[in-house]
């Protein structure tokens, strides 16, 4: 299921040294994830509703293609969590969109920064073990 939604993800946006790496994909997928959100920070402080429901409306696919790449049926409890926290951030972006909340964006950002942060973590050799390596 992991590397379905990768796939679909590939095949759709983010290119270069990502596309043969999941691991790096995932990484990149976060980046952009996060940098929409910023971006849509900057666009309610601008009052520039169109472009702040663009971004919005990106991260919100983001985070469904990495909820969408979960693997419910290794992933025991930790993947349940992280389903729980996109949903919940996925949620936060509805009320950040529609009430023009710059708070709720932030709050997406501060769940999302751990998992991103522990993403980037995961040593090379355990990457290599889940088939993540090049």
């Amino acid at each position: 299921m992991t590397r379905l939604s990768i796939k679909k993800y590939k095949q759709t946006s983010i290119s270069g040294a990502a596309d043969n790496n999941p691991h790096q994909l995932v990484a990149a997928i976060f980046r952009q994830l996060l940098g929409n959100i910023a971006a849509a920070k900057g666009a309610i402080a601008q009052n520039d509703i169109p472009k702040r429901n663009e971004l919005i409306n990106k991260a919100t696919m983001l985070i469904g293609v990495l909820e969408q790449s979960l693997d419910f049926d290794n992933g025991g409890e930790i993947s349940d969590n992280l389903a729980s926290l996109y949903e919940y951030s996925t949620f936060l972006l509805f009320e950040a969109n529609s009430k023009n909340n710059i708070d709720k964006l932030e709050e997406v950002i501060q769940i999302l920064l751990p998992i991103k942060s522990a993403w980037d973590q995961i040593p090379n050799d355990e990457r290599n073990k889940a088939g993540f390596s090049n």
